[in-house]
């Protein structure tokens, strides 16, 4: 009778330890997804009023930031220039690096991709490309680093203000 108390106490610590092994995996592969994964961040462009962003993405290698934009002002508007930087100037109006006067230079934007004088009509979206700029200069970080940072657009709406800058916010995830 004694090896048969026994046998079932081998299977009964057995099984209960087996399951608790499976369970401290199971937690520890959980734990290591959530703090390492930024496949599980949700990249956000939050516009100003009157603007939608769509789509955005940030290479590793350039630096050059894609943006889906959309309006609906009410009114064409005419695209002077774009630029993206990780940081405000000390007053909030402007990019702290890179193109901080959002002008239409051809160095702050990849090859023919420069926005000055596109018209964006009501309703309707663009696609604008640039380089992000950081204190190092344009903004390469390794691949799913998180990036954050701000985007202005110069532009001027029809029959209205001759010329002002907007400010979108964006996060993103290199890819």
């Amino acid at each position: 009778m004694k090896p048969l108390k026994l046998q079932s106490s081998v299977d009964f610590m057995a099984s209960y330890g087996m399951g608790i092994i499976i369970i401290l995996i199971s937690i520890a592969i959980i734990y290591k997804i959530a703090t390492t994964s930024t496949v599980l961040a949700t990249p956000y462009c939050t516009p100003n009023p009157g603007f939608g962003c769509e789509y955005d993405s940030i290479n590793t290698t350039g630096g050059i930031l894609v943006v889906r934009l959309s309006q609906a002002i009410g009114s064409q508007i005419t695209i002077n220039g774009a630029s993206c930087s990780t940081t405000q100037n000390d007053t909030g109006t402007g990019p702290k690096y890179g193109n901080i006067f959002t002008t239409n230079g051809a160095s702050f934007y990849p090859s023919g991709k420069q926005p000055g004088g596109r018209v964006m009509y009501s309703d309707n979206f663009t696609i604008l490309y640039m380089y992000c700029y950081d204190a190092s200069g344009v903004a390469k970080y390794p691949q799913g680093t998180p990036f954050s940072g701000y985007v202005w657009i110069n532009y001027t709406i029809q029959n209205y203000v001759p010329q002002t800058q907007r400010v979108l916010i964006v996060s993103t995830v290199y890819t």
